[in-house]
């Protein structure tokens, strides 16, 4: 019996985009032998009729496309009455942006669904493919910088006329993500003149290849694997005051700092805002995770003073043909993680991308940052091989891992904590999970134990690039904030037996370079601070505690 798929129509308001396209479908159905059903009108916002899903069974109702289904396909979360349909132990791939959905995770729980969260994916190059965020974020920067152009009072090129010369815009980007890099060349493009800024140093190259001048704050924020660290109280001065500076004299500020599952960093303040030219203009395109200016208002536009404050919503759908292209191909990328030659559901729980993504499985949740949110126990991890992937971080799908704004926000990211086994009775024999065609009366069993996992975070901090480069920010025994690239056979120490560290920050440690007892031992009060920064785990962490413990073991005083 072939696997069904069910592709709905998006019930969130004002959303044209779709989970599959017409070509995607027809891929899926002609190589992997799936049977589809889709809502009527699914793809009517993306231009994309019923009839262009040839052969593909048409219904008028959510629960009748969904209730035989082994597997749904969505763009935004269903709805908790969407969820209530879903078949008893069915798989659910979607955007799930699960901090702001508890509700819904609570039924997928009920129903014990497993839920594939496509905005938690690991950035690592593997997963390249399957990232969402990047794909949509590509149509947000290039909608953001057209709604400014749109908006603004001036006109973004220079232009010479016989009544005279016109200057071109002054346009700054904060944030060079894909959102931003895209914001940044279509202001190009459009003949503005741009400025850029990004906490990440290493920005700088991408951010002038496209035109642009990056806006040097003098802070280096940049941490291990190209990622970025927190900043301390003279450092945020320090940023507030020339960013302060630069956009006194800019025309357009577009805003894409995002940081996946938390809450966007605040960067312009309202003092920044009332020192602007008059007739300024605003587009802060994390607007729908709190804003990158403290006074924007998610889905309104109004004027501070002689400022207009823009707070767009779902951008991408704006650009729903193209949004759903890619989309498209990233879930079909996905799927075929998940799907055998023969068009079976087959999980494979030892590929860490699919580790990074799941959110529900069997009734438990796997994505700790949810868990704490929900005030319940994670469940622990899957499969006890599953190793944290080398690779540093794809840099230019968001904006930093910790929170500029110091709030005590908690991040909503893939966690390593430890999880449960599946049950040997539902592996294939390839090893792989797979729930039974008739999903609505078969749910996947949930086994007992208990297994250790490393971390497949979406903020994951590789210890060394591809090129071998040197990590910073992990304390030497000198106290500087650098050490030397470590070979993978090095010794490690197991310093799970120093009191308050656990697998998750074993894992943590060994990215950061501190693989021994002596490398912890080695640490001084900068070190420890530094380390302390770094692993901003938004709880108290004893650091010195750990360095006591692990000098005694080393028999020193």
């Amino acid at each position: 019996m072939s696997l069904k798929i069910a592709l709905p129509l998006e019930s969130t308001r004002d959303e044209k985009r779709v989970a599959l396209d017409p070509s995607v479908v027809e891929r899926l159905i002609r190589d992997y032998k799936v049977s589809m059903v889709m809502q009527s009108m699914c793809g009517r916002g993306a231009g994309f009729y019923d009839d262009d899903y040839e052969g593909v069974p048409v219904v008028e109702h959510f629960n009748e496309c969904v209730q035989e289904a082994v597997l749904t396909v969505k763009v935004n979360p269903p709805t908790v009455e969407e969820a209530r349909h879903l078949p008893i132990g069915s798989v659910l791939l979607s955007t799930m942006t699960p901090y702001q959905h508890l509700d819904v995770v609570e039924v997928l729980l009920e129903r014990e669904i497993t839920t594939f969260a496509m905005d938690l994916m690991p950035r690592i190059t593997r997963a390249q493919p399957m990232d969402v965020l990047s794909s949509q974020a590509t149509v947000a920067g290039y909608k953001a910088a057209l709604l400014a152009a749109e908006l603004s009072p001036r006109l973004f090129p220079m232009l010479t006329t016989a009544a005279g010369t016109i200057r071109p815009s002054r346009v700054i980007v904060i944030g060079a993500g894909v959102a931003g890099l895209q914001a940044i060349a279509t202001a190009r493009r459009l003949g503005a003149q741009v400025e850029a800024y990004d906490i990440r140093s290493a920005a700088r190259e991408q951010i002038e290849s496209l035109g642009a001048r990056m806006i040097d704050t003098g802070v280096d924020a940049e941490g291990p694997g190209g990622s970025a660290r927190s900043l301390n109280k003279e450092e945020k001065q320090t940023q507030h005051d020339v960013l302060a500076d630069r956009m006194s004299r800019a025309h357009a500020v577009i805003c894409a700092a995002a940081i996946p599952g938390r809450r966007a960093p605040s960067i312009i303040t309202e003092d920044m805002v009332e020192g602007m030219l008059p007739d300024t203009l605003i587009v802060d395109m994390a607007a729908e995770s709190g804003g990158n200016c403290e006074l924007t208002r998610a889905g309104e536009s109004y004027f501070h003073g002689d400022t207009l404050i823009v707070g767009p919503l779902n951008l991408p759908s704006s650009g729903a043909v193209h949004a759903s292209e890619m989309y498209s191909r990233n879930i079909f990328n996905m799927l075929k993680l998940m799907l055998d030659e023969r068009g079976q559901l087959h999980l494979d729980w030892g590929d860490e991308i699919l580790l990074a993504c799941l959110l529900t499985h069997n009734g438990g949740v796997y994505h700790k940052s949810t868990a704490d949110l929900m005030e319940i126990e994670c469940s622990p991890p899957i499969n006890e091989q599953t190793e944290r992937s080398e690779e540093s971080p794809d840099q230019n799908a968001g904006w930093i891992e910790e929170d500029l704004d110091g709030s005590d926000t908690k991040p909503v990211a893939q966690n390593d904590e430890s999880r449960e086994p599946v049950d040997p009775a539902s592996l294939s024999s390839t090893g792989r999970s797979s729930p039974t065609a008739d999903a609505s009366t078969n749910a996947v069993k949930s086994a007992q134990g208990r297994s250790s996992s490393s971390d497949a975070s979406k903020g994951t901090e590789g210890s060394s690039t591809k090129t071998g480069s040197t990590d910073e920010g992990a304390a030497s025994p000198g106290g500087s904030n650098k050490v030397d690239t470590m070979a993978d056979e090095e010794p490690r120490d197991d310093l799970m037996k120093i009191d308050g560290i656990g697998p998750a920050l074993q894992n943590r440690l060994y990215a950061f370079q501190i693989r021994t007892y002596a490398q912890l031992a080695a640490l001084d009060d900068d070190g420890i601070e530094t380390l302390v920064r770094q692993l901003d785990d938004n709880r108290e962490l004893d650091v010195a505690s750990w360095v006591e413990q692990a000098r005694q073991m080393r028999g020193q005083s």
